[in-house]
């Protein structure tokens, strides 16, 4: 019995060693560190979202390259990864948002006489890289 438990907890410590949470699965991370940020810009690029991706970009030790396009462009490349974040008055409760994710609040935009939150995305399911960008924008004050 002491055996079965012995094998059982050693199944289990390498079990969990070899899970990676959070991951990237196409390792978004690890092609931005110390290379290139590829970024899509919606609309200029305010001064919440330049200090954002600067942030971001420092962190990663990584330089900017930015796209202009259209929205369904951008999210398109972003979904292919041929971009990492888009950038430029993307407002938390923007259509996109269920085919991305977004992270914490950059600023806020003026809607409609209300404010709303300011956000980027990034591809989903690259989680490690959302991290990184949250911790990178962590001090910005919404």
């Amino acid at each position: 019995m002491k055996i079965v438990r012995t094998i059982a907890v050693l199944v289990l410590a390498l079990t969990i060693a070899a899970c990676r949470f959070p991951a990237d699965p196409e390792g978004t991370t690890d092609e931005v560190e110390g290379a290139v940020l590829k970024v899509g810009e919606l609309s200029e690029l305010g001064e919440a979202d330049q200090q954002a991706v600067a942030l971001v970009a420092y962190n990663l030790s990584a330089e900017v390259r930015i796209s202009r396009g259209d929205p369904h462009t951008l999210f398109n490349a972003l979904e292919e990864g041929r971009l990492h974040l888009i950038a430029g008055a993307l407002p938390m409760d923007t259509p996109f948002a269920k085919d991305v994710a977004l992270t914490r609040p950059v600023g806020k935009l003026e809607r409609d006489g209300d404010q709303v939150d300011q956000v980027l995305a990034v591809r989903q399911g690259e989680n490690a890289f959302l991290i990184r960008v949250d911790r990178a924008i962590k001090g910005m004050q919404p």
